[in-house]
């Protein structure tokens, strides 16, 4: 379903913006496409701009602030590139409620028909983040560090991604408890290892009902 978002551009940055979405689209995009890649819910504010050679997205409720993020869309060596910059939702009941999931699920959807390849995140932990557990389990991977490697379990030893350890109960609990700071993406081809992963933690969370733990990491600031 197409975003309802409120959607405009920084004063003086149309033109750019939209010269940068012809030459990484192939097209000027629609104020609907704009707002799904940003995963915007309905009644969100998506204000875009340029970035340098990048697409500037920030995404924010204009009523309640319940949500901010901010994503760029870039050109890579691979193709078309979202960089989540930073997201974090404010209120705790609609975490719970599944308010990120439906962020990204959106996002997922818009970006994959409009050919981006990945989306890409520091899947951070700190003392109020836990990226680095929650971004996996939606389907985010990347490679271990070459310390955690080392420091694997023997039953764990040959895993070499962090979707790898989510593969089982034992490494989801080994990565929760030592797991740590590093980069990840989301391969948008269909039928990729990302996707199935997302799937069953959407199938899941339908029957289970859970609560979501949904705190990421880089928050820059907001643009004048």
């Amino acid at each position: 379903m197409r975003s309802q978002a409120r959607v405009a551009f920084f004063p003086g940055e149309e033109q750019a913006a939209r010269r940068i979405s012809r030459r990484l689209f192939g097209r000027y995009l629609e104020a609907w496409q704009y707002a799904g890649l940003a995963g915007a819910p309905d009644g969100a504010r998506v204000e875009i701009g340029d970035s340098g050679d990048a697409l500037l997205l920030e995404l924010d409720d204009p009523v309640a602030a319940v949500y901010r993020a901010v994503f760029t869309v870039r050109p890579a060596a691979s193709g078309v590139v979202l960089w989540n910059e930073g997201l974090r939702i404010h209120h705790r009941a609609m975490r719970r409620r599944g308010l990120g999931t439906r962020i990204f699920r959106r996002q997922v959807v818009s970006a994959a028909a409009l050919r981006v390849t990945r989306i890409v995140l520091t899947a951070g932990r700190n003392h109020d983040e836990n990226g680095y557990y929650t971004w996996p389990r939606f389907g985010f991977d990347g490679p271990l560090p070459a310390g955690i490697r080392t420091a694997l379990p023997a039953e764990l030893h040959a895993s070499r991604s962090v979707l790898d350890l989510f593969e089982s109960e034992q490494g989801r609990r080994w990565w929760r408890d030592h797991g740590v700071e590093l980069p990840v993406a989301f391969d948008l081809s269909p039928g990729s290892r990302s996707r199935q992963v997302f799937d069953r933690y959407l199938r899941s969370k339908f029957r289970s009902g859970l609560s979501e733990e949904f705190v990421t990491a880089g928050w820059p600031k907001k643009r004048d």
